[in-house]
């Protein structure tokens, strides 16, 4: 690298190494018979996630609406 304070913009992509520059890196390895039973598959855990989170948001609705809410009564 030089001693000046800026680089040019050419100087600065030289200098910088980045992981994704990598095909092994960034690429899936496998067949394409492997990345269409991935496909096949479909996104299982994004909707376990999702589905875990609206059972916990509606329990502790409930728990608030049993607990808090109801025994309260209501206003007159």
């Amino acid at each position: 690298m030089t001693s000046r304070l800026h680089l040019d913009e050419d100087e600065t992509r030289s200098a910088h190494a980045s992981a994704a520059s990598r095909q092994e890196n960034v690429a899936f390895h496998g067949s394409a018979q492997e990345l269409a039973a991935i496909a096949r598959a479909g996104p299982r855990g994004a909707f376990a996630v999702a589905g875990l989170a609206v059972f916990v948001l509606l329990g502790l609705w409930l728990a608030f609406f049993f607990f808090i809410f109801a025994p309260r009564g209501g206003n007159g």
